[in-house]
């Protein structure tokens, strides 16, 4: 737990420079990490969410984007701690619920994650993104069930930008639906060009799917967009450089190229 305790109240760097006429207050820490999580940048984003909320510590949303950081990295049982720190202060989020729900969900413990986003979902308008935390805890829970309904929900309400279906195609990769996963990236690299995260995504479904030079471009294009994180993306182009002959007859037999 010592890595994360700075998470909730992270004050501003004393003595660090500030642009002048820029106001470094919780809104400016919780937009920054807000962009950062939607690029994939989690711990630039985990870092910013707790500099908000070292400004605000009553700003629900950082808690919420602190625990999807935690997820998003892998550090489930540090979210679970996290999403329980943040429902003892919003005991009635159904963002957080739902949150809480999806970590549970990854941890094996199905009971508790239903239970959590049956909560959930029975607040009273509850928002798309609920609708979205349903649907991959469902889609982690029971592959073949209802996802599909909460997916459809969630993009109906979502904001514009290609978040929701970049958020669905991500999660249908982890769970290797390929060609769910490669219809809502498609979606988000075409509603949000500039968005590296997509483009890489998008590049693990085709490389899935055989279609290594479709994978190669969207890889390419990632890089071109965020080359300050070039070692993972520079890592998959020469892995495709590598490709045997084997690979390549499957492809060439899947009709992928």
């Amino acid at each position: 737990m010592e890595r994360f305790d700075w998470l909730e109240v992270e004050k501003s760097e004393a003595g660090t420079p500030k642009p002048s006429g820029q106001t470094f207050d919780a809104r400016y820490y919780f937009t920054r990490a807000e962009q950062a999580y939607l690029y994939g940048h989690y711990e630039l984003a985990l870092r910013h969410y707790g500099k908000a909320l070292g400004e605000d510590s009553s700003m629900e949303g950082a808690w919420f984007g602190q625990v999807l950081c935690l997820i998003e990295i892998g550090e489930l049982p540090e979210a679970k701690v996290w999403a329980g720190k943040a429902l003892d202060r919003f005991p009635q989020s159904a963002e957080l619920l739902g949150a809480k729900a999806l970590v549970l969900a990854r941890l094996g413990e199905g009971g508790d994650a239903m239970t959590l986003s049956d909560r959930a979902i029975a607040k009273k308008d509850a928002a798309w993104r609920v609708w979205l935390l349903r649907g991959l805890v469902l889609l982690c829970l029971q592959p073949d069930s209802r996802h599909e309904g909460c997916f459809i929900k969630a993009l109906e309400g979502a904001v514009a930008g290609g978040y929701a279906d970049l958020r669905i195609g991500i999660g249908f990769l982890e769970q290797g639906h390929l060609p769910a996963a490669q219809d809502h990236l498609l979606r988000a690299t075409q509603l949000d060009h500039q968005n590296p995260l997509a483009w890489a995504k998008l590049g693990a479904c085709f490389e899935g799917l055989y279609s290594y030079r479709r994978a190669k471009e969207c890889y390419e294009r990632a890089l071109s967009l965020q080359p300050e994180s070039s070692d993972p993306l520079l890592t998959a182009i020469a892995r495709l450089g590598r490709v045997g002959l084997w690979a390549r007859l499957k492809a060439a037999l899947a009709g992928a190229g």
